[in-house]
């Protein structure tokens, strides 16, 4: 069945810092297809900010030589692992829309949870990895759904899991989805809707950077088909 693939990111920086230690990327896969790429560096500021964009370029690079989520997971890892002596860490985590396989694919090195809707029934997936880096022999979590029209797909930095801890009032996204993300959504209000909500649990003030990646699968739309890239980048 044709479909349309939407992929959205709201993101901000932690309150009263310059820098976001989280970068996202999107490419194109070489057979078909789309993946986004999220990464949260180790640190804050500006190092924290060096070390995203390593980790995200070289797992862009090795997406477009045609190398699945899986294995550029492991290869970055070694890398990181490498590099940097098993000395700093981050977060990565790869969502892809394979054409090949019709499958949605979560490549995940993080312990944050990701939110997914098949049918009319949302579900939070915990994590069953660790950040790269560190650990020699460290593996991804590999989630994969029928891409199909319908599915909805959220992942988050750890900015956004934590929100509202300062204020004993943590963010539940589950809880969140399930009561306001109804009805039909564009993958940007999906990522727009998380992002405010979980800001509004910092009271405004984000206690770290937050990033919020949304993927929704839908009918296709018009024809002849044509695609569509926005961004939207305040500066201080």
């Amino acid at each position: 069945m044709p479909f349309e693939i939407q992929i959205a990111v709201a993101k901000t920086h932690k309150y009263a810092s310059r820098e976001s230690g989280d970068t996202v990327e999107l490419v194109e896969r070489p057979a078909g297809g789309l993946s986004v790429v999220l990464v949260d560096g180790q640190g804050k500021g500006q190092a924290a900010k060096t070390l995203s964009l390593l980790v995200s370029a070289k797992a862009v690079a090795l997406l477009k030589d045609g190398a699945r989520d899986g294995a550029v997971a492991r290869v970055v890892h070694d890398y990181l692992h490498t590099f940097r002596q098993g000395r700093v860490s981050a977060t990565l985590e790869i969502l892809s829309v394979d054409l090949v396989t019709r499958t949605v694919v979560s490549s995940r090195n993080s312990a944050t949870p990701i939110l997914i809707r098949q049918g009319e029934e949302y579900e939070l997936r915990p994590s069953r990895s660790e950040s790269i880096g560190i650990r020699r022999h460290t593996k991804p979590a590999i989630d994969e759904f029928a891409a199909e029209p319908g599915l909805r797909v959220a992942l988050f930095s750890d900015g956004i899991i934590h929100a509202g801890d300062r204020y004993g009032q943590p963010f539940d996204p589950l809880a969140f989805a399930r009561e306001r993300l109804v009805g039909p959504l564009t993958a940007q209000a999906l990522a727009d809707a998380i992002l405010a909500e979980a800001l509004a649990a910092d009271r405004g003030r984000a206690e770290d950077d937050m990033t919020a990646v949304a993927l929704t699968l839908g009918p296709r739309g018009e024809y002849p088909p044509v695609r569509r890239l926005e961004m939207v980048v305040p500066l201080l």
